[in-house]
């Protein structure tokens, strides 16, 4: 069977989006990658299933109306996002500009990220996320002074959070200063000593400050430490994916190369890359705004896709509190849909026979109670 390719543009005030989707009949997954100025912003993936027939035109038209649907979804996410970014631009609570600001970072809309970021920490000044994803969002839009003087905020508050003095000597390397960032990755390493990304980024610090002044601009020796804790950091799980496997063998092909200036820019690119890396599930954040924001109710079959979602996610995290909690939220939104709909029923059958007395009372109890619980599910979600 053939490959499905489909192209799309959309555009934002003056920002323009390009959104291509295609399948892959060998994998069976189908990918929308989304683009600004001809730069990569993220991508979706779903896996479908061939349906068992033998006509070849049913499978072709299945594949067809799949492809198009995730195709269609990406780019209703995208709107979405943008049309929730405008409506809560005067909410004076911080949370939905935090889930907002995720959101936007895991996709690379940076400054619309650094924007929602920065409303959060206006709006919660002791909120210690949000001043450390505003830097790590002006550290990945390379707004170095910015991003140091959040995360140093941030530091301020909780002074024992290694991942935040991490990205605080991450960024004074950005910055050259190299003696900040080894008594702050010290620092790091001495409240986590088994922090894989941390003892990366001190051989990092070693070695880009020991080239930095030097007047041969052409080849360099990749020093023994910097490449074992290059090599220890491939080994870990987390960047096992095709996406990372692509930047790890684009850097061992620079090393290679041992061209002072390229070396250079590729270890402190890969760097800011890590630190600013972002695998949390931002599953629960994207319900939030769409059932608070979206501007429509939320059918069953999509709250059984986030129901579906974050059940994935318990599997793997099954000790990690948040994962429970983002289910009993899905299944108290679930709730109200049935309550809902029972309410609708019971007034079907009370219009249908007016005498039916029962019918009348339920009707009325629940009347009663959809004010209350519309109250419970938004004070949960708060």
């Amino acid at each position: 069977m053939k490959g499905i390719g489909l192209k799309d543009k959309i555009s934002h005030k003056d920002r323009e989006f390009y959104i291509q989707t295609g399948n892959d009949p060998q994998k069976n997954i189908i990918r929308s990658d989304v683009f600004e100025k001809g730069s990569y912003l993220f991508h979706n993936v779903e896996e479908y299933k061939i349906r068992e027939n033998n006509s070849e035109s049913l499978s072709t038209k299945y594949l067809k109306e799949t492809t198009f649907a995730q195709h269609q979804k990406t780019i209703d996410e995208i709107k979405l996002l943008f049309l929730i970014y405008e409506k809560i631009k005067q909410i004076r609570q911080y949370l939905p500009h935090y889930r907002l600001g995720k959101v936007f970072y895991a996709r690379n809309f940076i400054e619309e990220a650094i924007d929602n970021f920065k409303r959060v920490t206006e709006l919660r000044p002791d909120f210690i996320r949000g001043h450390q994803k505003h830097g790590l969002a002006c550290l990945k839009a390379g707004k170095y002074d910015s991003a140091l003087k959040s995360l140093l905020d941030a530091y301020k508050l909780a002074p024992e959070y290694p991942d935040i003095t991490n990205a605080i000597a991450v960024t004074y390397t950005a910055l050259g200063n190299y003696k900040q960032a080894t008594m702050f990755i010290k620092k790091t390493i001495a409240c986590k000593p088994g922090f894989v990304e941390a003892n990366f980024n001190l051989g990092v610090i070693i070695f880009l400050s020991s080239i930095a002044d030097e007047e041969d601009d052409e080849k360099v020796v990749i020093p023994v430490r910097f490449m074992r804790s290059f090599k220890e950091l491939i080994r870990q799980e987390s960047y096992d994916t095709p996406e990372w496997a692509e930047i790890f063998e684009r850097t061992q092909d620079v090393l290679d190369e041992a061209n002072k200036k390229k070396v250079f820019e590729q270890i402190l690119s890969l760097q800011q890359r890590v630190v600013c890396n972002d695998d949390g599930s931002d599953i629960m954040d994207f319900f939030f705004l769409q059932f608070m924001y979206g501007g429509k109710e939320l059918g069953h079959t999509q709250l059984a896709i986030y129901e579906d979602r974050i059940n994935n996610e318990v599997e793997g995290h099954s000790d990690y509190a948040d994962y429970w909690n983002e289910l009993g939220v899905i299944h108290l939104v679930q709730c109200r849909e049935y309550f809902i709909k029972a309410l609708s029923e019971f007034e079907k059958a009370r219009k249908a026979d007016a005498s039916f007395e029962a019918a009348s009372r339920n009707a009325e109890l629940m009347r009663r109670g959809k004010n209350g619980f519309l109250i419970l599910l938004r004070a949960v979600l708060k």
